[in-house]
Formats: C-alpha cells, sequence, structure tokens
C-alpha cells in the first residue's frame, strides 16, 4: 500500500497543518511582492505625469554660461599675450646701484670678520691657553673671509649688459 493509506488521522491532520502553513507564508510573500510591485509602478507612473517637459535648468542660463566662458577665453588669451610680451629689463642705473650696493655690503662684512680676527688675537693674548681655540676660529673666519671676497670679485665682474639679456 502507499504511504497515505499508512498514516494514521492524527499524522493526516499534521501533515496538512505544514503544508497550509507553508501555502499561507507563500501566498503572503507573493502579495506583499505584488503590492511593492504596484506601488512602485502607480509612483513612477505619477511622477511621469506630474514631470514638465522643461528641463530643471532653464536654456538660458545655458546660454549665459556660455557667453562667460567665452569672455573669460577671451581675456586668457589677452593675459597670454601680454605676458608673452612682458620682458624683464633693468635700468642700468637701478642695476648698478643694486650691485654697487651688494658689494659695499660684502666690504662691511670683510671689515667685520677682519675686527672680529683682531679682537680674537687679542682675546687670546688675554687669557692663557687659549691658542688652541684660537687656531680654530681662526680657520673658520679665513674661509668666511675668501667667501666673501669671492662674491665681492663676482659682484664686480658681472655688467649691465648681461642682466639685461
Amino acid at each position: 500500500m502507499t504511504d497515505i493509506e499508512e498514516l494514521s488521522d492524527e499524522q493526516r491532520i499534521s501533515l496538512l497543518e505544514g503544508k497550509v502553513g507553508k501555502n499561507r507564508t507563500f501566498i503572503t510573500i507573493v502579495a506583499l511582492t505584488l503590492i511593492v510591485i504596484l506601488s512602485v509602478s502607480l509612483t513612477v507612473l505619477i511622477l511621469k505625469l506630474l514631470r514638465a517637459d522643461e528641463p530643471f535648468v532653464p536654456v538660458s542660463r545655458f546660454e549665459e554660461q556660455k557667453a562667460i566662458i567665452t569672455q573669460l577665453r577671451t581675456d586668457i588669451s589677452d593675459q597670454q599675450k601680454l605676458l608673452a610680451a612682458l620682458t624683464l629689463t633693468y635700468d642700468r642705473s637701478q642695476v648698478a646701484a643694486f650691485q654697487q650696493n651688494l658689494i659695499e655690503q660684502e666690504q662691511s662684512y670683510q671689515e667685520f670678520l677682519s675686527a672680529l680676527r683682531v679682537g680674537m688675537f687679542d682675546l687670546a693674548k688675554m687669557v692663557q691657553g687659549s691658542r688652541t681655540w684660537l687656531d680654530v676660529y681662526t680657520e673658520t673666519l679665513e674661509d668666511a673671509q675668501r667667501s666673501s671676497n669671492q662674491r665681492e670679485k663676482n659682484l664686480k665682474r658681472i655688467s649691465t649688459k648681461t642682466l639685461q639679456n
């Protein structure tokens, strides 16, 4: 015989109740899905019907922006022409005055270094056992003096003609 005939009445009822519960759950899920689909469809339909044919931004605004962009491009090209025409020319008197000022600064720096060297030598004579630090600092001062002399020579070699080019 079959499985159904062998089941008792209570087993048949519990089996039927399980199937009914599953069917009820399935039907509920299908109904909820249909409700969601219908609500989305109706919402989209209503939005399409209410939508105006005009874009969100009027076309006149695009035209205004286009005119502004064209004007800015013209301004940029004008500025680039002015920038290309800009030359770095120096007045000879300005360059010469600046050059003279730098030379005087270097000479003043050299005088300071010479006075510092004399002062250190005099101090070393006053303090016993100070020959060691005098030798160390004398080398440093001589390096600074040589660098300053070289800068002064370079400044004197510069001519105003090379600055104009």
